[in-house]
């Protein structure tokens, strides 16, 4: 807005300077408008000249009439015959009419204006029948129009049928008329026989006439037939070249007024400090729903009127309708858009700034307008746009201090509640990608992911490995031998080098199970080595085994014990 501002007062200075250097210009204007001022005056006088010589015509025409309706009156006095006095009644009804017609547009032409603007039960009178035929007739005359010459091949398809059904009738009444003259010996007979031979011979030849007649005019409208394809295109280029100037100027003018509007909005929202707020307000809200409101109403009326100052009202007949009918599906959503347009005020179930979840994943409302745009900073890409619509059954609530908006990030290795262990390379509102050790790929639906409970090894994982030793170790299972195994498996950490990634590592006794006594290694690891969780948990177990086998510790077996009857 600020760089259009700037344009102005050089476009100012341009234009003195071209007026400074050209006065012959400034002149040449002035006579220009001298000329129009006469041109006007002249147009003026014609005009009134005009006016005057149609109300002098108007009024001879009311005097003749008057002399008529006098005359008439007189005659249907003297007239006692009934049938005359209905004729001249009508005749004495038309004529008044004529002179109340007559007197109406003498008043139209001297004043300008219709008397029926005066006439209060004239405004009050409305019939939505007459006003939908009105607004419907255009549309029908043009269609009727573009139909005109099916319609006609038709009609005259019918009419070539009909005659040639009663030509051969018409042919037999003949013949059978010869065969009673031949066989009659009666004068008087053969006369009238004659008479009728003759009036049947000049139907014959009147339906072969119609005949010949209806096959030329079908012959000569078919003559020319075009495919569906040829027709179509035929009619629709005459369509286009009629009413295609018009529909181009219409839908500029809705796209001109449209966008204006747009960009205004967006000047609003770039200039003034209260749109672009994190939290706005609720009048600048409900600025923006009364601005869009605004600029569907004023495109709409732009390209309607554009229409109307063409004269073209057959597109002005169809975008009416089409309007109405628009309005009238609208009017079944009415409590939709009724809840839409709260969220868009942020007066509805979900609030900006909160939070939400949309398919299974939290969002944060960054933004509720036509669009809304909802926004997971732990997702690649990290907002999306969707229709306010969506979300009508949703509901929203304030953030909490510190809440994850993802269990996991890029890098992270996780481990699936079904069984599925691998590092998270990709994440995005749709899909979750992981790689296993070995190279597979696993995807996921993001919804489906996060209903697996990833555990995420990322962020420091313990590790706990159980082993048992026989009940002969009773005495020591609580305390030398937790002091040995701790001692022997730190060392063995220690030698495969991971005794700087160890955080904590205790050796104690779990459980007296039912053939051994239960010891549990439980291991701290840094993230670092997140990757290697699957090959330290045999490592724990490795190590176990090792210290039993080092310090002579039994490790018991399941028996089946058999007794013997005796």
């Amino acid at each position: 807005m600020t760089k259009i501002f700037r344009i102005f007062p050089a476009i100012a200075v341009l234009s003195v300077f071209l007026l400074l250097q050209n006065p012959i210009y400034a002149t040449a204007q002035t006579e220009t408008s001298v000329n129009a001022s006469a041109e006007a005056a002249k147009s003026l006088v014609e005009q009134q000249t005009t006016q005057s010589e149609t109300l002098i015509n108007l009024i001879q025409y009311k005097t003749t009439l008057e002399k008529q309706i006098a005359e008439t009156k007189k005659e249907l006095k003297k007239t006692t015959h009934q049938m005359d006095k209905e004729v001249l009644s009508t005749k004495l009804s038309d004529l008044k009419q004529q002179l109340k017609d007559v007197r109406q547009n003498f008043v139209k032409v001297a004043t300008g204006l219709d008397l029926a603007v005066f006439d209060e039960n004239a405004q009050q009178h409305f019939v939505w029948q007459e006003e939908v035929e009105t607004l419907v007739r255009p549309l029908l005359q043009e269609l009727k129009e573009m139909t005109k010459r099916p319609r006609q091949i038709e009609r005259l398809k019918s009419r070539v049928a009909y005659f040639e059904s009663r030509l051969p009738r018409a042919e037999e009444a003949v013949n059978n008329i010869d065969v009673l003259i031949n066989a009659s010996k009666s004068p008087v007979l053969k006369w009238e026989l004659g008479l009728l031979k003759t009036d049947f011979e000049k139907r014959r030849t009147n339906i072969d006439n119609q005949l010949d007649v209806a096959r030329f005019e079908l012959k000569e409208l078919t003559k020319d037939k075009q495919s569906f394809y040829e027709s179509t295109k035929k009619v629709m280029a005459i369509f286009f070249k009629s009413r295609g100037k018009n529909i181009l100027f219409a839908l500029l003018a809705f796209t001109g007024v449209f966008f204006f509007f747009r960009f205004v909005d967006r000047v609003f929202k770039k200039t003034l400090p209260a749109f672009k707020s994190k939290e706005r307000p609720f009048y600048i809200r409900l600025i923006e729903v009364l601005l869009l409101i605004f600029t569907v109403i004023a495109a709409t009326s732009a390209s309607l009127f554009t229409l109307y100052i063409s004269g073209d009202w057959f597109l002005l007949s169809i975008a009416i309708i089409f309007i109405i009918g628009a309005l009238w599906t609208a009017r079944a959503g009415f409590t939709r858009y009724y809840e839409q347009v709260k969220l868009i005020l942020n007066l509805g179930s979900v609030r900006e700034n909160e939070r939400v979840i949309y398919n299974g994943v939290p969002w944060q409302v960054e933004r509720l307008a036509l669009f809304a745009k909802l926004k997971n900073p732990a997702l690649s890409p990290s907002r999306i746009r969707l229709p306010i619509g969506e979300l009508e059954d949703v509901v929203s609530r304030p953030l909490g201090r510190n809440e994850p908006w993802f269990p996991c990030m890029i890098d992270d290795w996780v481990i699936l509640s079904d069984g599925v262990r691998g590092k998270v390379i990709s994440q995005s509102p749709d899909m979750v990608e992981l790689i296993q050790r070995g190279g597979a790929y696993v995807t996921y639906q993001t919804s489906d992911f996060l209903g697996l409970n990833p555990k995420n090894l990322s962020r420091n994982f313990r590790l706990k490995s159980v082993f048992g030793i026989d009940y002969v170790h009773q005495g020591e299972c609580t305390s030398t031998i937790l002091k040995q195994a701790k001692e022997f498996i730190t060392a063995k950490l220690e030698e495969d080098g991971y005794t700087e990634h160890v955080l904590n590592l205790n050796v104690e006794f779990e459980s007296a199970g039912a053939s051994s006594l239960n010891l549990v290694i439980i291991a701290d690891f840094h993230r670092d080595i997140a990757a290697l969780y699957g090959r330290l948990q045999r490592a724990l177990q490795r190590y176990s085994v090792d210290a039993c086998t080092h310090y002579g510790w039994g490790i018991p077996f399941d028996q089946l014990v058999i007794h013997k009857a005796e």
